[in-house]
């Protein structure tokens, strides 16, 4: 039955690989959770109790009555649309023919394609495309180098001698949504052996839970067979799903490419394709999943710079920089996961993450007279500080000059009455910066601004706080990714210091954004509750 062919048996208890949210249309979506819900088992019965009825018209009552009962399950729980379709007769009718029709032999779907189709619907959910027709692509090419193919097709080719090698690359990963192997598509550097690790291990319906996988009656070599033609036909369905959009996909399928892949497949399984296939993990890390940290923290990098620099609310900033910080974390989840390395003895210690510094044609995103307006408005009415809104953001960094940042802790730390007084403001600040060990500050700008608070009226800082922790935002963001980068591209850097280098960067910049998005919401009132009568 074609129903068999979209169980993952790998799993315990063995379970559907395709689910109902990975239907496009509603409707669709289900009357397949009523087939897995009993459906399958009515349509039997009532076969067997009608055996010369029409099948399609037998199979259109048993979902019918199905879904009845549902609906009306539904309706006396109270749900009002479920009401609302019990009574339309027309909707039953229509579903009765859409089902009748689906039913049908002469329906163009063959249950031999059911797999393939599945696994089509599903990738099409997980990757949805921007293209018409391109449903999904797992990867693109960082370096045409030919030995490290190599030895990526040769941990392929460890899995296909002995599907068995799979289990050393599966862990368990601290998010339930997680994919279960430590090595992922992402990882190859290659697009092609990332669709084939995602034919083989980690994609739905993989190769390695196929029955024929683990068939003892089999040989090796009949095994290896069965799970090489099942990769095979999924690259056919990738490139067919693709070629109306990616004249690439179109080309491959012309000069049967994918076929010379599953040639060289069977060549791979052979125990002489690499030193010694019980050590495909190993090639794994070394080869593939180290590899292609730098890489994807560069990547990184860039995402990170274009959210922090967009125009985007800051809130909004906030969670596209955690999402990074997220999949950071799963990149060293991965990489704890997979085999502990042997470093090599009398290593020298990664230097630290230094930042570039930024050619003087960038934005700075600094401004030191805005900082100035905001500071004379502060210590005109330090009251502001303790009021709702942006004011209430700020923070010593939000002031690039030394002079505003300490007089800007110093009216923090002194009561509103007493922060009004510029010699007791001057001087707390001087104090402070003692304290912290940072260089005298300029006396006579001191006195200045001081001079400035007393003569020049400035309206409330406000608005321009705002725009001060827009740009410390903005800042830090480019800095992060700058640093990124340049960690990134440091040979001498080991792939766990990379990471946790780069998390510092990605968590401060997530941190000063989700600073503006929380201080700036007005706190909720004691009465916001209550509904006011009129």
């Amino acid at each position: 039955m074609a129903s068999r062919q979209l169980v993952d048996w790998t799993s315990s208890p063995p379970q559907y690989w395709l689910r109902t949210d990975h239907f496009r249309t509603p409707w669709v979506g289900e009357i397949y959770e009523t087939l897995l819900r009993g459906g399958l088992d009515a349509i039997d019965q009532r076969l067997q109790a009608y055996p010369s009825a029409d099948p399609a018209h037998v199979t259109a009552d048993a979902i019918v009555a199905q879904l009845h009962a549902k609906y009306q399950q539904m309706a006396a729980d109270g749900i009002p649309h479920a009401r609302e379709r019990l009574a339309s007769s027309e909707y039953w009718a229509g579903m009765h023919g859409a089902l009748r029709d689906l039913a049908s032999s002469t329906w163009p779907a063959t249950p031999e394609h059911a797999r393939h189709d599945a696994y089509v619907t599903v990738r099409v959910a997980q990757h949805p495309s921007t293209t018409d027709g391109a449903p999904f692509t797992l990867a693109s090419s960082r370096a045409d180098d030919a030995a490290a193919r190599e030895k990526e097709v040769a941990v392929i080719g460890a899995i296909l001698n002995d599907p068995a090698r799979a289990a050393k690359f599966r862990y368990e990963p601290s998010s339930p949504d997680a994919s279960p192997y430590w090595l992922q598509p992402q990882d190859f550097g290659d697009p092609a052996t990332a669709e084939i690790w995602d034919a083989l291990v980690t994609g739905p319906d993989p190769a390695i839970a196929l029955p024929a996988a683990t068939d003892t009656s089999l040989t090796p070599d009949q095994r290896a067979q069965a799970m090489i033609e099942h990769i095979y036909r999924r690259l056919l369905y990738n490139d067919y799903h693709r070629s109306t959009a990616d004249p690439q996909a179109q080309e491959r399928l012309q000069n049967n490419t994918n076929q010379a892949i599953a040639q060289y497949l069977a060549r791979a399984t052979l125990a002489d394709f690499c030193p010694n296939q019980d050590h495909a993990d190993q090639y794994a890390l070394r080869f593939i999943l180290e590899p292609s940290i730098p890489a994807t923290v560069q990547e990184l990098a860039g995402e990170v710079r274009r959210s922090g620099l967009s125009d985007a609310p800051l809130g909004q900033i906030a969670m596209e920089l955690s999402t990074r910080q997220y999949s950071l974390n799963q990149l060293a989840e991965r990489l704890d996961a997979a085999p502990d390395p042997a470093e090599a003895p009398g290593a020298a210690p990664t230097p630290d993450i230094t930042t570039k510094p930024v050619p003087d044609d960038r934005a700075s995103y600094t401004s030191r007279d805005a900082e100035r307006r905001v500071l004379l408005s502060l210590m005109q009415n330090p009251s502001q500080l303790r009021t709702d809104g942006p004011t209430s953001a700020l923070a010593p960094q939000d002031f690039t000059q030394p002079e505003h940042a300490y007089l800007f802790k110093a009216l923090r730390s002194l009561p509103p009455d007493t922060a009004v007084d510029p010699w007791v403001l001057a001087n707390q600040a001087q104090r402070m910066a003692r304290q912290d060990g940072a260089p005298e500050l300029s006396h006579s700008e001191v006195q200045n601004i001081a001079q400035a608070a007393r003569t020049i009226r400035v309206p409330p800082a406000e608005q321009t706080a705002g725009h001060l922790v827009t740009m410390t935002v903005r800042r830090t963001a480019r800095d992060a990714s700058t640093a990124m980068e340049t960690a990134a591209q440091n040979p001498a850097t080991r792939p766990r210091q990379l990471i946790d280098q780069t998390r510092t960067q990605l968590q401060q910049a997530t941190n000063e954004a989700l600073r503006h998005h929380e201080q700036s919401v007005p706190n909720p009132s004691r009465y916001a509750g209550h509904q006011a009568n009129i």
